[in-house]
C-alpha cells in the first residue's frame, strides 16, 4: 500500500470508528481492501460482488444457486432444510480486521462493525440474480424489529411444469436503527423487493431512510 493508498485507508477509518459515515464511505473503504489479503475470503467476495454486481461470478452466486437447489430437493429428500449467512457476523468481522491490522489500524468493535455490514446490505441491494443471461431473481433489503437482512428471491423449478419463487437471508446484522412493531411472533421482516434503502448519517447518528 502506497502513502496515498494508506492515507485514504486511515482518512475512511477515522469515519468508521466515530460513527460518522455512511454507505457511500463504506463502498469506497472496501475499494481499499480489495484483494489486500488473500486470506481474506468473505471480504473480497463481497467486494466482488459490490463492483461487479450481476456481472460476479463466485463463491456467493454458487452459494446462492446451492441454496436453491435446496428448495427444489423440498419433499425429494428427508433431509432438512437449513439455510445460513453467507458469511458469519464473526467471519466478516475478522476479515475487516485482517484488513485494518495490514494498514497498523486497530479493529473495529462489534458495535462499528454492524453499522459496517448494515451499509454493506444496503449496497448491495436489487443486485439482479442470473442464469444463463436470464433474470431469476435479485437480492433486496428487508428489516425485522431485530434484524437488518439482505434477502434473495430466486426462482425455483418445483417439477416439470412449476415454478416458484423463495426467498431467504443471506446476509444479517443486528437492527439499533428503526423501532419496528413486530409482524408476527416469529417477527417476519418487512420486505422491499422493489424500493431502494438508503442508509446516511445524520447528525452523527446513522439512519435507515426508507421512500415513501
Amino acid at each position: 500500500m502506497d502513502k496515498k493508498e494508506q492515507s485514504l485507508l486511515e482518512y475512511y477509518y477515522r469515519k468508521l470508528v466515530n460513527h460518522t459515515f455512511d454507505e457511500k464511505d463504506v463502498y469506497a473503504f472496501l475499494q481499499l481492501i480489495r484483494h489486500r489479503c488473500k486470506e481474506i475470503r468473505s471480504m473480497n467476495e463481497l467486494t466482488d460482488l459490490v463492483v461487479l454486481r450481476e456481472q460476479y461470478a463466485g463463491f456467493i452466486k454458487d452459494y446462492l444457486f446451492e441454496v436453491r437447489k435446496k428448495f427444489e430437493s423440498l419433499g425429494k429428500t428427508k433431509q432438512a432444510l437449513r439455510i445460513e449467512d453467507v458469511f458469519s457476523f464473526k467471519e466478516m468481522k475478522n476479515g475487516v480486521n485482517k484488513a485494518l491490522e495490514e494498514g497498523q489500524l486497530d479493529g473495529l468493535t462489534n458495535e462499528q462493525m454492524n453499522d459496517f455490514v448494515t451499509c454493506l446490505i444496503s449496497i448491495l441491494q436489487q443486485i439482479s440474480i442470473v442464469d444463463n443471461d436470464r433474470e431469476i431473481g435479485k437480492l433486496f433489503f428487508a428489516i425485522s424489529q431485530k434484524q437488518i437482512i439482505l434477502m434473495a428471491e430466486i426462482e425455483v423449478q418445483q417439477n416439470m411444469f412449476k415454478k416458484t419463487n423463495a426467498v431467504f437471508p443471506v446476509l444479517t446484522a443486528n437492527n439499533h436503527y428503526l423501532a419496528m412493531k413486530k409482524q408476527d411472533r416469529f417477527d417476519t421482516p418487512y420486505l422491499f423487493v422493489d424500493q431502494v434503502i438508503e442508509i446516511a448519517c445524520l447528525e452523527g447518528k446513522m439512519e435507515i431512510i426508507i421512500p415513501e
